[in-house]
């Protein structure tokens, strides 16, 4: 399937890779291995947020403290399990596609010298379709899907074309990796947005048990408020 993809898309993904390490010389990018643009470190800075999807999961476990962020936090963790799912566990060793700067059959005679001028980022996986994309999308459309304010957050839908963007100027990903990437998180985060609003429509239906309701009312600073109280009365 690799090399169906390859010679499907081959002449776009080159034309892209061509564009962007134009972009990256016109940035100030030298052709040796020391990064001397800007752009460039941008580029890693952005793409180190979805590394392994923690920081996206990060994001979530800290959304669901408070208990008024507790079922976006869910929905962004779940998200991004859901994106892991599809793309990490079932995408990648299904597709089995080589790292553009890797694959020598196909392209990487150019490509690999262009990914040395960008510091050479080492990604250990397989690259169709990227999973940095699938969880900072995931994520974003979790974040998105489940929150009551949605004008407010349109934003954050922007930073999934970002982590796509930086993945391809980094020659780590072609762009019809990161297009599927994309439609990766996207269906992750719609997924998980249905299971945590079925989740918690069965907690909030069960909320009579202890456990359950607990897991929707619980409520970290208010506890701590109450624990200070309590001491300061032990101690007098």
């Amino acid at each position: 399937m690799a090399e169906w993809i390859d010679s499907l898309f081959g002449a776009f993904d080159m034309g892209v890779f061509t564009a962007l390490h134009s972009l990256a010389v016109a940035a100030g990018e030298n052709a040796g291995p020391e990064i001397t643009s800007f752009l460039t470190y941008l580029m890693h800075f952005i793409s180190f947020f979805a590394h392994d999807g923690l920081c996206m999961l990060a994001l979530g476990l800290l959304l669901m403290v408070p208990r008024r962020t507790r079922r976006l936090g869910a929905c962004v963790f779940l998200s991004v399990c859901c994106g892991a799912v599809i793309t990490n566990l079932t995408l990648k060793p299904l597709v089995a596609r080589v790292r553009p700067y890797a694959n020598f059959e196909h392209l990487a005679g150019t490509v690999e010298s262009w990914w040395i001028a960008v510091g050479q980022p080492l990604e250990s996986d397989r690259s169709f379709p990227s999973g940095h994309t699938t969880a900072a999308t995931a994520a974003m459309v979790g974040l998105f899907l489940s929150a009551k304010r949605k004008k407010a957050l349109w934003p954050v839908l922007i930073f999934p074309l970002l982590m796509a963007f930086s993945r391809v100027y980094l020659m780590v990903h072609y762009t019809s990796d990161v297009l599927v990437g994309l439609v990766s998180g996207a269906l992750g985060g719609v997924a998980a947005f249905f299971l945590i609003r079925l989740l918690f429509g069965f907690l909030e239906r069960h909320r009579d048990l202890r456990l359950f309701a607990f897991v929707l009312d619980f409520e970290p600073l208010t506890f701590l408020k109450g624990l200070r109280k309590q001491q300061g009365g032990e101690k007098q």
